[in-house]
């Protein structure tokens, strides 16, 4: 995935410096912002906001499959059950 950002519209995004660090999970990252006060709190908004909308997608996602599998399951001819893959 990749968030490129116009440097006209955030000037200030320049002056932060992102590390990136995956965990033992491999399911989450450490992410460490260096520069200044005001500049490492409105990258650390920006990234929340992100996990949340990145979030509520995967639940608004997760939502439709669950629907469109009982609508199949609902109007199949057949009396199987859908399974998912593993």
């Amino acid at each position: 995935w990749e968030y490129t950002l116009n440097h006209k519209w955030f000037p200030w995004m320049s002056q932060a410096l992102l590390r990136v660090d995956s965990t033992d999970t491999g399911e989450l990252v450490k992410i460490t912002v260096f520069g200044q006060p005001g500049v490492k709190t409105l990258v650390k908004n920006i990234l929340q906001s992100l996990a949340v909308w990145f979030r509520e997608l995967r639940d608004q996602r997760a939502k439709k499959i669950k629907r469109l599998e009982e609508f199949l399951k609902a109007s199949s001819p057949y009396p199987e059950t859908i399974q998912h893959p593993v």
